[in-house]
């Protein structure tokens, strides 16, 4: 694999993780939002109907290169929350890419919806 250039990597976003607990009302509480960057965030939103049947998708992947954002993402981030700045998506699945000869991690794609 070879290195990805650090100029693609355009984007910054925040996430909160969740604590597992919950607040008074019953809501998931989360943790101070940490920031990413840089990144690569792909967005693709789109709407479907209109008014009261109205439904919006937001299946989106960030790719997060450690050699650049020195994070550990692992699966405790799953239905964490990422703020882009415009919307906010929930994280589905965090999945480690890494190298094929060593077993170092290349980078992280985080699937959102």
């Amino acid at each position: 694999m070879t290195d990805i250039d650090k100029r693609l990597l355009v984007d910054t976003v925040t996430i909160q993780k969740p604590t597992g607990e919950t607040d008074g009302w019953g809501k998931p509480t989360l943790e101070e939002p940490i920031t990413l960057k840089p990144v690569r965030f792909d967005r693709k939103y789109h709407v479907q109907g209109t008014q009261n049947s109205r439904a919006e998708f937001k299946p989106s992947v960030l790719f997060v290169y450690p050699k650049y954002c020195p994070i550990v993402l692992d699966e405790t981030f799953e239905n964490a929350i990422v703020n882009d700045g415009k919307r906010e998506y929930r994280v589905t699945t965090v999945i480690p890419v890494s190298y094929p000869h060593n077993g170092k991690i290349f980078c992280y794609e985080v699937e959102c919806i």
